[in-house]
């Protein structure tokens, strides 16, 4: 997740900011992490769910090829949507990538049920991180 060999893309997990009520048009007053990263009904709490949520939205990245928020839409309410709609999961993968190789194709579709599985809207839901090492590893 780097733009070039030095500036790296994905940095401030689990950093508080403050939005300034005065300067914003919304009714929020505060969050905690990265827009695009946050999973649904977040609260200010750091909790390993909602790091769970956040590694999946980076996996999204990279099997997809699109940035956690792409013309103000969210990526994993992106990704969410098209696999709701019973949409090919192929599809939705990074051509540049899934297209090499039918053995890239496979791997690139079971590292996606990984990753749908870790933006879970059900903080419950969400495997643990230990259990997304060993898949993944295994992939």
């Amino acid at each position: 997740m780097l733009n070039s060999l030095t500036d790296p893309l994905v940095w401030d997990f689990e950093l508080f900011k403050v939005i300034d009520p005065s300067r914003s048009n919304s009714s929020l007053s505060s969050v905690a992490g990265t827009i695009g990263y946050i999973p649904p009904a977040h609260t200010m709490r750091v909790t390993m769910a909602g790091n769970v949520y956040s590694f999946g939205v980076i996996l999204l990245e990279l099997l997809i090829g699109r940035p956690a928020v792409n013309e103000g839409r969210e990526l994993a309410k992106w990704v969410q949507s098209h696999s709701s709609q019973q949409e090919q999961p192929n599809n939705i993968l990074d051509l540049r990538v899934s297209k090499t190789s039918t053995v890239a194709t496979k791997q690139m579709l079971s590292a996606l049920s990984i990753a749908l599985a870790c933006i879970n809207i059900s903080p419950g839901e969400r495997p643990k991180m230990n259990t997304v090492l060993r898949t993944l590893t295994r992939i």
